[in-house]
């Protein structure tokens, strides 16, 4: 049993600050795709919670919400969200017909000007179901906008689409494939 002070929320955030954005502040050597050894990760995560164990680990990763991380063959990675470098582990899939994007209303001209970028983040995060998007744009922004993206032109146009989990992720969207999407009524919105 972990200590009474353990939080998953806390422990998912350093664990994906360490495996998306700072590995070597901790002396991990993430291979192309992100992975690291797991018990190299697990020596760096017992510093600060030291009752941690491979199983309550594993526990962790698949209780997640949305797929964030994964456990393979003695290898542990952030599925995206990086701000280092590294490669999608899979090769390109073919996407639904429609994604969304949760983004703040500041941003809205400019991503109808130039597209949908990554920002400070190697790749875009996209939602396969309107409602996970909402969810996302609800804990981000008190004024949050939802881009629709017609996904499987902009595939069928050249523009590489990743699965990860539930999350879709690309480099860069053209503005010709968004569109604005209201959002739900405050009643149609899921509880979050």
């Amino acid at each position: 049993m972990l200590p009474y002070e353990f939080s998953a929320e806390r422990f998912t955030r350093w664990m994906a600050y360490a495996l998306r954005h700072n590995p070597a502040r901790y002396g991990l050597q993430p291979d192309r795709h992100g992975y690291v050894d797991v018990d190299e990760f697990l020596t760096i995560a017992r510093r600060r919670y030291p009752q941690m164990t491979p199983e309550q680990l594993r526990q962790l990763i698949q209780d997640g919400d949305v797929g964030r991380f994964e456990l393979m063959e003695g290898r542990v990675r952030a599925r995206y969200g990086h701000s280092i470098s590294v490669d999608p582990a899979g090769p390109p899939v073919e996407p639904p017909e429609r994604l969304y994007h949760a983004t703040e209303a500041s941003r809205v001209e400019t991503i109808f000007s130039h597209g949908l970028s990554p920002m400070e983040r190697r790749m875009l995060h996209l939602s396969e179901s309107l409602d996970d998007a909402v969810a996302v744009a609800q804990r981000r922004s008190s004024q949050p906008v939802i881009i629709r993206v017609d996904a499987l032109a902009a595939s069928r146009a050249g523009v590489a689409f990743y699965r990860e989990g539930r999350v879709y992720l690309a480099p860069h969207i053209p503005s010709a494939f968004l569109h604005r999407e209201p959002l739900p009524a405050a009643s149609d919105t899921p509880a979050g």
